[in-house]
């Protein structure tokens, strides 16, 4: 079995595991949706004619980001209310939230390159949704929003940014906000997380580090995404 995917000359890989895990100079391989090796020894074991081979150097690679509150916008009529959904669901896989977690049943759904999965779980730690009015202690989890702030926001980092650069919360701590405290919390079990036999949603970010990402606001920095396995940002890569 060779790779059909593989991210080679990692700058830092944010494993988001429960130890905290940033491995330098890394790679990553898939076999089709399954992350089936990753780590800083030399990846060429699994590259063959047909694996597609991406070159992260001077890059970061962290899991795809997972919002955990997204419901459905007020709307009285079903072709305005499906229509807005339809939108806010592009723009948020635009930023890199390739998963999301709803309590409506009717926005489930299971495309390509971005899932909503339904759960009525009461999570145990705090959604920062907007801008807090009291000091936030980690761990935390981080969602757009959508059923409660007027002006929409269709993106986690903003939000992130303030949190690092105005209230000192770490970039990791927010990192993991996005990507392995939801998936632990709503029990995806196979999300969240960089590690051989997970699903491979990755993103690739042009900034050699998360602190880098999270202290600017305003520009696409998302290089690349991948959904289980297959790149479809900036253009779909198929092996």
């Amino acid at each position: 079995m060779k790779a059909t995917l593989l991210i080679k000359n990692i700058e830092n890989l944010y494993t988001c595991s429960e130890d905290d895990t940033i491995l330098k100079n890394a790679f990553v391989a898939m076999h089709h949706d399954r992350i089936i090796d990753m780590g800083v020894h030399d990846p060429k074991e699994w590259i063959d004619d047909a694996t597609r081979v991406i070159d992260a150097r001077g890059e970061c690679v962290v899991p795809a980001f997972i919002d955990c509150h997204f419901n459905t916008p007020d709307d009285r009529l079903d072709g305005d209310r499906m229509r807005k959904e339809s939108d806010a669901l592009y723009l948020m896989r635009m930023n890199g939230i390739l998963t999301l977690i709803s309590r409506d049943p009717q926005m489930r759904r299971r495309e390509l390159f971005q899932e909503v999965v339904i759960s009525r779980h009461i999570p145990k730690i705090p959604i920062i949704q907007g801008v807090p009015q009291e000091p936030v202690e980690p761990p935390i989890l981080l969602s757009c929003g959508m059923n409660s702030l007027p002006h929409k926001m269709y993106s986690m980092q903003p939000l992130a940014f303030f949190l690092h650069v105005y209230c000192g919360i770490g970039a990791y701590c927010l990192l993991k906000a996005m990507t392995c405290n939801p998936a632990r919390e709503y029990g995806l079990k196979e999300l969240g997380e960089i590690r051989i036999g997970f699903q491979g949603d990755l993103l690739v970010i042009n900034k050699p580090t998360i602190e880098a990402y999270f202290s600017e606001v305003g520009v696409q920095t998302i290089h690349r995404m991948i959904k289980a396995g297959i790149q479809f940002f900036p253009y779909i890569m198929r092996s």
